[in-house]
C-alpha cells in the first residue's frame, strides 16, 4: 500500500456535481474517504500536463496539486509564475472558506475544502518553507527575496541573439574563458580572504593574457606562482560530476586564442548591463544557494521584459539541472538505502509561451531544448515537469508526449478536444468521455494516465486553500453603468491630448501680435 495520498478532488454524480455536498448538512472534514478522489503519491512521479481553457479553474486546480505535493510528500516545487498566481502562496485563506463552505446547485459551483477547519490546514502549511523571488524588492515581507542569477548559468544563446556567426563564435569563447577562470578566481578570493567580482577579475585577466601570452598574463592576474600548487589544492573542486579531472588554466589559455576585440567588448558590456539591472550575482566566493526550500516561486511579472524573463528561466533551469546531476553522481557513490534525494516538480504555467512548438528565436529554441532535456532525462535526476496550457497544439509535441499524467478541464471546441486527444496520446479514451470536457463547468477535471492506474477519473476540484495572487477584473464593478457624476473619476490625470474631441471643439484663444509674428 502507498505511504501517502494527495487529495485532489471530490467524487461526482453522473451530472458532475460533488455528491457529498448534495446530501444532508455537509461540513468539511465530515465526509467519508470514499467521497474524495485521492492519488497515490508514488504515482505522481511522472511529467504532468494540465490542459484547460481560460476560466475553467486550472489555476485553482494547479494550486491544489502544489499544496498537496508539499503537504503530503518531501517533494519540492519550483514555479515559473507568469500571472502572479502564487505570489501570495504563503498566505492562507480566511476561516470563512471552511466555515461557509457550500455547493450551489444553481451556480454549479463552490469552494469546497476537505479539512475540518482553517487551523488544521494553516498549522500544516506553516511548516512549508516558501520563497518568492522577484526582479524588484518593492514587495515587502519575509518571504520575498530579490532574484539574482549566476552569470555562468546563463546560456551563450541568450547573449548572442541576432549576432553574426563569427561574432557569436567568439562570444562563446569569451564565456568559456570566464567559466574556466571561475574556480581559480574563487580560490584566489579564499586565499586572500576577500570578496572578488568575477567579471572584473576575468576582464583584467584577459587583458593581461593578451599582453603577455602563453599563460603568463593569467598567472600574473591570478597570482599563480606554481601551477602544480593549484592542481593539488583544487583537485576536489575542479572535477566534473563523473570525477573527470580538468585543468582550468589550460582551458582558459586555449579560449583566449579565439576571442576577438569586438566580442570581448560586447561580452563584458552585456555583463555590466545585467549587473546594473541588479539581477546578477558575480561576487566570489559565491554564497552557497539555499537548500531545503519546499516552494520556490519565480515571480515573472516582476521582471521588466520578455528577454529578461527568458534569461532568468534559462539560468535557473541550468542551475537546478547541474545541482540535480551532482546529487545523482554523489548518490551513486553511496548505498541505495541511504539515498535521501527528493524530487523537484518544475511548474510551468502558460507553458506554450516557454515551450512552443515553433520557437521564433535562438533564445526560445535554447529554452525549449532545456525543457526537452528535462522530460527526456529528468526522471533519474528527480526533476519532473508540470506543464499547464490552454492549447496543446501550441506546445512542443516532444515535451507533451513525455507527460504520462494528464488532467483535462473545460475545453472550448471539438477541434481542441481532438488536438488534446492526439497530443496527449488519449486514443484509448472513448470519444464520449473526452467529449464531456466540452460540457464541463468550472472546477471539473478528467484525470488520466499513471496517477489513475485503474482508469480515468472524473472529479470536482477540491478547494485551493492558499491565496491566489493574480486578479481579474471585478465584474460587479464594471458590468453596471456609472451613476450620475461618477464618470469623471475615471478620466486620466494630466493634460488631455489635443486629438481629443474636447480639445478640437474648444474655442481657441486669439494669438497676441508678437505670437503672430513668430508664426
Amino acid at each position: 500500500m502507498p505511504d501517502s495520498y494527495l487529495t485532489l478532488g471530490w467524487q461526482v454524480t453522473p451530472t458532475l456535481e460533488p455528491r457529498y455536498w448534495l446530501t444532508g448538512s455537509p461540513k468539511p472534514g465530515q465526509q467519508s474517504p470514499t467521497d474524495l478522489v485521492k492519488i497515490a503519491a508514488e504515482n505522481v512521479s511522472s511529467h504532468t500536463a494540465i490542459i484547460a481553457q481560460s476560466g475553467s479553474g486550472k489555476s485553482f486546480f494547479l494550486g491544489r496539486l502544489v499544496e498537496e505535493l508539499l503537504l503530503n510528500t518531501k517533494a519540492r516545487c519550483l514555479i515559473f509564475d507568469p500571472n502572479a498566481d502564487f505570489r501570495r502562496a504563503f498566505e492562507v485563506e480566511s476561516k470563512d472558506l471552511w466555515e461557509s463552505a457550500q455547493y450551489s446547485v444553481d451556480k454549479r459551483g463552490g469552494k469546497l475544502p476537505h479539512e475540518p477547519n482553517h487551523e488544521k490546514f494553516k498549522d500544516a502549511w506553516s511548516s512549508v518553507p516558501i520563497r518568492v523571488l522577484r526582479g524588484d524588492i518593492a514587495q515587502g515581507g519575509d518571504h520575498y527575496e530579490r532574484l539574482t542569477l549566476r552569470w555562468l548559468d546563463i546560456s551563450i544563446d541568450f547573449l548572442t541573439e541576432d549576432l553574426s556567426p563569427e561574432l557569436r563564435g567568439s562570444m562563446y569563447h569569451c564565456h568559456a574563458f570566464v567559466r574556466a577562470l571561475e574556480p581559480l578566481i574563487t580560490f584566489k578570493a579564499q586565499e586572500e580572504q576577500t570578496e572578488l567580482d568575477l567579471i572584473d577579475e576575468a576582464e583584467h585577466a584577459l587583458e593581461k593574457e593578451q599582453h603577455h601570452r602563453n599563460g603568463e598574463g593569467l598567472k600574473i592576474a591570478l597570482h599563480v606562482d606554481n601551477k602544480l600548487r593549484f592542481k593539488n589544492r583544487l583537485t576536489e573542486r575542479l572535477t566534473q560530476p563523473l570525477n573527470t579531472p580538468i585543468d582550468p588554466l589550460d582551458s582558459a589559455i586555449r579560449a583566449v586564442k579565439y576571442i576577438s576585440p569586438s566580442a570581448q567588448q560586447l561580452y563584458f558590456a552585456k555583463a555590466r548591463e545585467y549587473q546594473a539591472a541588479q539581477i546578477l550575482n558575480t561576487k566570489l566566493p559565491a554564497e552557497e544557494p539555499k537548500r531545503g526550500v519546499g516552494l520556490e516561486v519565480i515571480d515573472l511579472p516582476s521582471l521588466p521584459d520578455k528577454a529578461t524573463r527568458f534569461l532568468a528561466i534559462n539560468a535557473i533551469l541550468a542551475n537546478r539541472w547541474a545541482a540535480a546531476r551532482k546529487s545523482w553522481a554523489d548518490a551513486l557513490t553511496k548505498s541505495a538505502e541511504i539515498d535521501q534525494r527528493v524530487p523537484t516538480f518544475v511548474v510551468v504555467d502558460e507553458a506554450h509561451n516557454l515551450i512552443p512548438a515553433e520557437p521564433d528565436s535562438r533564445s526560445a529554441r535554447a529554452l525549449r531544448e532545456q525543457f526537452r532535456t528535462i522530460v527526456a532525462e529528468g526522471r533519474k535526476y528527480g526533476l519532473f515537469l508540470i506543464v499547464v496550457s490552454q492549447r496543446p497544439d501550441k506546445l512542443d509535441p516532444m515535451v507533451l508526449s513525455e507527460c504520462e499524467n494528464k488532467a483535462i478541464m473545460k475545453l472550448s471546441s471539438r477541434s481542441v478536444v481532438e488536438l488534446t486527444q492526439q497530443a496527449l496520446g488519449l486514443e484509448d479514451l472513448g470519444p464520449k468521455l473526452l467529449g464531456k470536457c466540452l460540457e464541463f463547468d468550472v472546477g471539473r477535471v478528467l484525470l488520466a494516465g499513471n496517477w489513475t492506474p485503474e482508469g480515468p477519473v472524473l472529479c470536482y476540484s477540491a478547494a485551493r486553500r492558499t491565496v491566489e495572487g493574480g486578479r481579474n477584473l471585478r465584474k460587479k464593478h464594471w458590468t453596471i453603468p456609472y451613476e450620475r457624476g461618477d464618470r469623471k473619476r475615471d478620466r486620466p490625470e494630466g493634460p488631455v491630448s489635443d486629438l481629443s474631441a474636447g480639445a478640437r471643439d474648444a474655442p481657441r484663444e486669439k494669438a497676441k501680435p508678437e505670437q503672430r509674428d513668430k508664426r
